[in-house]
């Protein structure tokens, strides 16, 4: 017959002026979102029972909601992970929870560094995957859980040391062709020059070209592929003297190389 509940909810920019509706609350304690009793008035003539007062959080867009320095790739096992919730205006409580390889439940304290940032800090102790579950007002951030993969430092060691496979190249450098270059060559200074290399016929492999001058390396070399193994290559040169051009099909010179040239 009598109502004896009520939900309210809150603005938290307004949750201090709310706290009328608690007993033995601050009005900074009111800003938690909860149930909390009403103590009855002297007007309630037929309450037999303290009121019961649920505050819901107020409407969130947790979409704004930024994680900053959040790790890419595998971690090492040990090490402490630290990361920035940034709430860029978004209002209200925000709670991280950690969820190990194991299924081990732990629930992260924020360390608030400025009104908009939150500090995340934990340790991660165990080999697998973990799942860090972020919420505001009790509404999921959009891509939690984030996704973190520890692994121990041996496995981190071998990862990194591993080499990647080239693969086998078939090919005959004799016959790669080459239009623009001689054995004595008389280029111009601070202007392109250019050659092409035709490797159609000399199977698949990869063109190194190389230019070393008194000065050392040659300050511009651009190697274009126009297509079916035939590539135009440019390069200037800024000082004059005489410079080497080494040009290879893969672990082969071509014919000529190295070519020497002059810069006048």
């Amino acid at each position: 017959m009598f109502k004896s509940s009520q939900e309210i909810r809150l603005n938290t920019s307004e949750a201090a002026a709310a706290g009328r509706y608690t007993n033995n609350s601050s009005r900074e304690d009111f800003c938690i979102f909860g149930k909390y009793q009403k103590t009855p008035d002297a007007d309630d003539k037929y309450c037999t029972s303290a009121h019961q007062v649920f505050v819901a959080p107020e409407l969130t867009d947790t979409s704004r909601v930024q994680l900053l320095h959040f790790p890419n790739g595998a971690v090492r096992i040990n090490s402490e992970i630290t990361f920035i919730i940034k709430r860029n205006g978004v209002k209200g409580n925000f709670e991280v929870k950690l969820e190990s390889p194991s299924g081990r439940i732990i629930y992260v304290p924020l360390k608030i560094n400025d009104p908009e940032r939150f500090e995340v800090k934990f340790l991660i102790t165990e080999a697998g995957l973990y799942k860090v579950h972020i919420k505001c007002n009790s509404v999921l951030l959009p891509k939690s859980p984030y996704i973190l993969v520890s692994i121990t430092g041996t496995e981190m060691d071998t990862e990194f040391n591993r080499k990647p496979q080239l693969p086998v190249f078939r090919s005959d450098a004799s016959k790669v062709v080459q239009y623009g270059l001689s054995t004595h060559l008389r280029i111009g200074l601070n202007k392109k020059n250019e050659f092409t290399v035709d490797g159609s016929r000399a199977g698949n492999n990869i063109l190194f070209v190389g230019i070393c001058g008194p000065k050392g390396q040659c300050d511009e070399v651009v190697i274009k592929h126009e297509g079916k193994n035939i590539y135009k290559v440019t390069y200037q040169i800024q000082d004059p003297g005489q410079y080497i051009l080494a040009a290879k099909w893969g672990d082969e010179h071509i014919s000529g190389s190295p070519f020497t040239l002059s810069a006048m």
